[in-house]
């Protein structure tokens, strides 16, 4: 099983590096142009976290028993008001299933952040194909200090009957 785990803020300097930016270390309330270019407005910066558990199953046929993988969610990331995409998490299972998390999210003037969320089923022959069996999409508005829960996710197979699944259980943190 392999698990590999990117924030927000090390994907945001990732793509800057790419487009010739710079970005700043660690985030801080700073100053940022307005739309009209002549006003400075602050950033709000919001320490993001996803944790939580999963189960996937993958199938191995009639003769032989299923392999299970069961584990933990974690990742985090700042974020602020501009839209930040990256894959912040990935796990496999069985050496022919990956399970990744996508996420995106932006805050708002009282601190709330509005979390985007995409988990992608992969089962094929080998834990790193591209054979997109099932994904699922949400979003959650969750104010600052507060958290949200969402419960008993299920991404399913279907070419086999819905023998190979993941079943995970999320929490969307807004710590600081």
């Amino acid at each position: 099983m392999r698990r590999r785990t990117m924030g927000m803020l090390a994907a945001a300097a990732a793509a800057a590096a790419v487009a010739g930016l710079t970005v700043a270390g660690a985030p801080a309330a700073g100053a940022a142009p307005s739309a009209a270019g002549d006003a400075v407005t602050a950033s709000v910066w919001r320490n993001v976290a996803l944790t939580g558990t999963y189960t996937i199953r993958d199938d191995e046929g009639i003769f032989a028993a299923g392999t299970y993988c069961n584990g933990n969610v974690a990742s985090e990331g700042w974020v602020n008001e501009v839209r930040t995409p990256s894959v912040w998490w990935e796990t496999t299972c069985g050496g022919e299933i990956r399970v990744e998390k996508h996420v995106s999210a932006e805050t708002d003037a009282g601190g709330g952040v509005m979390i985007y969320v995409t988990l992608r089923f992969y089962e094929g022959t080998n834990d790193t194909n591209t054979d997109l069996d099932a994904e699922y999409n949400f979003n959650r508005y969750v104010p600052a200090g507060q958290t949200s829960t969402v419960s008993e996710i299920t991404l399913r197979n279907g070419e086999n009957g819905g023998k190979d699944w993941a079943k995970l259980n999320l929490v969307l943190h807004n710590n600081r």
